[in-house]
Parts: structure tokens; C-alpha cells; sequence
């Protein structure tokens, strides 16, 4: 079996409703049901989907995928629309090869360096 490229993604998120109980499980089945609804079972088994961090004090998170799938899980992003009866949006920031390129700009971001950069 071939090694497949990994990719990682920074994302923000909103939302509209703060009370609503909002974890990993919770955001990587409406990930993937996104995906499957959109591209089908076939592509979703093949996007190699997982959370590497997510901050809901900061409302962001970090996925992790197969590079093949990257236009895929960026467009299923930007079509959820709705968590439980809240309205929810993910914004896509960054995607990088490694992990550590991923840190740096969120640390950045964050001290203020990057602000006008998305």
C-alpha cells in the first residue's frame, strides 16, 4: 500500500448560539456527513478525516487528511450551515503540509502579527 501525503487544515469557527454543547465528536460527524452527503461514501472513506486539536474556548481546530481530498473537505466545510437548531459556520484558514507550519501561523495570528492575512 502507498504512503498517502498528509495535509493539514487551520479553521475558525462561529457559533450563533454558545450554550450548545460543541465537541470533537460533534464536529467530525457533522464533517462528515457533509462530505458524504455532498461526494458520496466512496470519497469520504478515502479522505482519511481526523481532528488534531480544536479550541472551543478560541473557536478554532485543526484538521487532519489525505492531500487528494483537500478541495473536497474544504468545500463540505463551507456547506454546513446548521448545528442542532444554531445557525454554525466553518471558515478554512490555512492548509500546510506539516503540522508545525499550522502552529506557527496560529501563533502568529495570535500575537498579532497576521491580522490582515484572512
Amino acid at each position: 500500500m502507498k504512503y498517502k501525503r498528509q495535509r493539514y487544515l487551520l479553521f475558525y469557527y462561529i457559533l450563533e448560539k454558545e450554550k450548545i454543547e460543541f465537541n470533537e465528536k460533534i464536529l467530525i460527524n457533522l464533517i462528515w456527513r457533509s462530505i458524504s452527503r455532498y461526494f458520496g461514501i466512496k470519497e469520504t472513506s478515502n479522505t482519511g478525516l481526523w481532528i488534531v486539536e480544536l479550541n472551543p474556548m478560541e473557536h478554532w481546530g485543526i484538521l487532519r487528511f489525505v492531500h487528494t481530498s483537500k478541495e473536497n473537505i474544504i468545500s463540505s466545510l463551507g456547506m454546513i450551515r446548521f448545528l442542532k437548531d444554531s445557525r454554525f459556520s466553518l471558515y478554512p484558514v490555512k492548509t500546510s503540509g506539516t503540522i508545525k507550519k499550522i502552529k506557527k501561523f496560529l501563533n502568529e495570528i495570535q500575537n498579532g502579527k497576521k491580522l490582515n492575512s484572512f
